[in-house]
């Protein structure tokens, strides 16, 4: 019974489709076999592949491709058209209807390993990537520490290595980028990313104290200032900006200011850790100068002038370059007017400085707003518009009593015809 059993099993088992993964299988049944050789398991899109098929017995042979749109196959010819996996279903039939079945693994595989892009997060090199030119050398200065690589293939089933977030050491940095194809070939990117020393450069491009001349006139290599201000100003503003822009700065803002000599100081940290300190010496008075008059021809102050009173705002037109001012110090002291030369759009500050015998001094400002084109257009017909509103409210203001008083003149009149009737029939 159990060499019957073993009989049955064997038969069924030559009979059923067998599923090889090799390069040369054999293929039997009963008294016939033939012998199937694939020449490729694994092949590049577009190449190709054959199948050959060895038997001393008369066969005919049909082929089936699971999946068509990966590779298609013709008298045993292979044509390899998507990456992906497949099975090849080949079937040979021997006389007297005795048949086999092998089923054939095969993989297209891409040979494309190139990089579709190429960037850095921090820095745009994409108008200077090709996909066939694989290095790549870029300057970055000191304060850049750190990069992010972004690589895309060009065949989304290619593996990258290499790409991501990097940091820089001062000098030269190299970095690889590998793209692995499926087939494994392999192209190799390289980023040569030359990183400056720390710059040194301690200086100012430029120091100004909001509304205030300084002296000597600013020199990024002059690194002591003075300033004369007047006992009724209280705050003053520093801005400075540094001559390499990626310097640090600190000692600027605005501060408060005390009688008697102030001494402010602006600290500029280069990359390297040097530092360089300016120093601005502001000078409050407590003297008595002080202006007794201040008018602009033409133009009317936004408060009455007054000599405690220190800043004063105006708008003017756009042809106006320089105002005429007028200003008279009490006691005939001198008096210098700063920046009242080619006055530009928007915001103007005009200085007028008050200097006594005893050398103390007082700042008065006039804020002038230059007005565009447009927006002395604009002013023009809102106060056309203003005027035409205002003159049709006088207008209904006087229509309205008009009506009014020729309501009550005849409501006076029927008033009178009615009392005159009552006397009449009481007569």
């Amino acid at each position: 019974m159990k060499k019957y059993i073993f009989g049955f099993i064997c038969g069924i088992l030559l009979l059923m489709p067998s599923i090889i993964s090799a390069k040369k299988v054999t293929c039997s049944n009963g008294d016939y076999n033939a012998t199937i050789e694939i020449n490729k398991e694994k092949i590049n899109i577009n190449e190709l592949a054959t199948i050959t098929i060895d038997s001393e017995s008369t066969y005919e042979i049909e082929y089936k491709i699971a999946d068509k749109d990966i590779a298609n196959i013709n008298e045993g010819v292979i044509t390899a058209l998507k990456e992906g996996n497949t099975t090849i279903k080949t079937e040979i039939t021997f006389a007297e209807n005795s048949s086999c079945i092998v089923n054939l693994p095969i993989e297209v595989v891409s040979n494309d390993s190139l990089l579709k892009s190429l960037n850095l997060e921090e820095l745009d090199i994409s108008s200077v990537f090709k996909s066939d030119k694989y290095e790549y050398e870029i300057n970055l200065p000191y304060n850049f520490e750190k990069i992010n690589i972004i690589a895309e293939a060009n065949n989304s089933n290619a593996k990258i290595t290499g790409d991501g977030r990097r940091y820089l050491n001062e000098g030269v940095n190299e970095y690889e980028i590998v793209v692995t194809a499926t087939d494994g070939s392999t192209s190799t990117y390289k980023i040569i990313i030359n990183r400056e020393e720390a710059n040194e450069d301690v200086t100012l491009k430029s120091l100004i104290v909001e509304g205030y001349v300084l002296s000597p006139k600013f020199d990024k290599e002059t690194y002591r200032y003075t300033l004369n201000i007047d006992k009724a100003i209280e705050e003053i503003t520093i801005h400075a900006e540094t001559a390499y822009e990626f310097a640090k700065i600190r000692g600027t803002g605005t501060f408060s200011v005390a009688t008697g000599q102030n001494t402010y100081y602006i600290i500029v940290t280069a990359e390297n850790g040097n530092e360089g300190q300016y120093e601005v010496v502001i000078n409050k008075s407590n003297g008595t100068s002080r202006l007794e008059s201040l008018e602009i021809a033409g133009i009317k102050l936004d408060s009455e002038f007054s000599s405690d009173k220190y800043i004063y705002y105006i708008d003017i037109n756009s042809n106006i370059k320089t105002l005429d001012i007028k200003a008279k110090a009490v006691d005939n002291d001198q008096i210098e007017i700063i920046g009242n030369e080619n006055l530009d759009y928007g915001k103007n500050e005009i200085i007028i400085r008050v200097t006594g015998e005893d050398k103390s001094s007082t700042t008065y400002k006039i804020i002038a707003n230059k007005l565009n084109a447009e927006e002395e257009q604009k002013i023009e017909k809102n106060d056309k518009l203003l005027k035409i509103l205002l003159i049709t409210f006088i207008v209904s203001i006087i229509i309205m009593i008009t009506v009014i008083g020729i309501f009550l003149k005849r409501n006076y009149k029927r008033e009178v015809n009615i009392n005159k009737k009552r006397k009449n029939k009481k007569k």
